[in-house]
This record gives C-alpha cells, structure tokens and sequence, in this order.
C-alpha cells in the first residue's frame, strides 16, 4: 500500500525524535490535526511544515519522491578549527529573537525563515544565527554577542558539558548542558558564577529544538 502524506509526516516526526504535539506547535497546527489529517496539507499548513524544518523535502513529504531530507549544498571542505575560508563562507538566516542568557521567558515565538535577515557565517554546518541577551552566559558569551547554531537530535546524542540553544514550549536560552538526575529531563547550567542565574532544569518533552552553538562573535 502506498503511504500517504499523514504516513510520512509521522515517519518524519518519528525521525526527528519529538512529539507528535511538539511538532504540531512548532508548525502552527492544532492539536491533532495530523491524526486526523485525511488528504494532506493545505498551502499555509504545507508552508509552516517546510519553514518550521527547511531540512524536509517538499517532493518526498507530498510524493514519496527522493529521499526524506534535502540533498546538502554545500561544498565539501575540511577545517580543523572549524573556521571556513571566503570559498565557503555562506549565508545562514539571523533568527529575529533572542536567546536570553537569563531564566526561562513566558513567550513563544515562531518564526518565518523568509521573514529573517540573511547574515555570513564564516563557518560551515551552522543553521541559523541568533542574537544573545543577558550576562549568564559571559564572558564566554556576552550580552549582545552573535552566535552561530546547529540543530541536533537531542534523542539520539548530547554532548553534555557543552553550550546549546534550547527552543522550548516558555522561550528560548543559551546554556551549558549537563545530565540531571530525573528522568526526561537536563539541566540548564550558566557560566556566569552569580547566584542569580542559579540552574534550572528543562523537561526534554517541552524542548522543541535543540542547537549547538559552533561560534560565538562579539562586537567590540
């Protein structure tokens, strides 16, 4: 039997490792329209889902043509310090919000990525490129600074010690991450030693997105 769009939006949320709701949410789609989708898509809906995850295939998510995710771009290069030369250097979008380097925020936000201004990033593999807000995460990571970020698969592998973007269901924050001791969740660890950015903890089922952060530019 061939599968339908429903049948391959399910393979591809199974595959990113998140809920059926927290995809949903991400795309502006009700809760349960998916399940209860019955021919696919309309073009707005079909347009949140490709902007929400630009990784997905539009042929193969309405066909089942080609392959689940986009063919990369980009020009094979090896930097062993992870910075690319002019050859390489290409444009990524400037997210217009911020990941605050304070406690978590009561706001959601979604973002279209035409909406968003084109920046250069100097280094290759980087997704998109976000503005930080607060001094938790300083000196490493001042107010104002630039970072650039790589979506992972918080599911399949975290790389604990390190500093990620969290796009969660009560905003977004730059930490550092590290296991927690319950179950399903981590644990949001600032850099800057003041009390007042004591750490919290995040469930992982309230993370819409997890992102590396692959370089941080201050401005001097």
């Amino acid at each position: 039997m061939n599968k339908s769009v429903k049948d391959r939006t399910i393979e591809f949320v199974k595959y990113k490792g998140i809920t059926m709701k927290s995809f949903e949410l991400k795309c502006g789609l009700s809760t349960g329209y998916v399940t209860s989708m019955r021919k696919g898509f309309g073009t707005d809906k079909l347009n949140n889902v490709l902007t929400a995850f630009p990784e997905l295939n539009r042929d193969w998510l309405l066909y089942g043509e080609g392959e689940m995710l986009k063919e990369s771009k980009s020009i094979p290069h090896k930097v062993d310090s992870g910075v690319a030369d002019k050859a390489v250097e290409s444009f990524v979008p400037l997210l217009p919000v911020y990941a605050y380097g304070g406690s978590l925020n009561d706001f959601a936000t979604s973002v279209n990525e035409y909406d968003c201004e084109k920046v250069i990033s100097p280094i290759v593999g980087v997704d998109f490129s976000i503005q930080v807000s607060g001094d938790s995460m300083a000196p490493e990571y001042p107010n104002g600074s630039r970072i650039f970020i790589k979506k992972i698969n918080e599911r399949a592998f975290i790389e604990w010690g390190k500093t990620y973007v969290l796009d969660t269901c009560n905003g977004t924050v730059v930490k550092r991450i590290i296991p927690s001791e319950r179950e399903g969740y981590i644990r949001c660890v600032s850099i800057n030693s003041d009390p007042v950015y004591a750490p919290f903890e995040v469930a992982l089922a309230d993370v819409f997105g997890m992102y590396k952060v692959m370089l941080c530019m201050s401005i001097k």
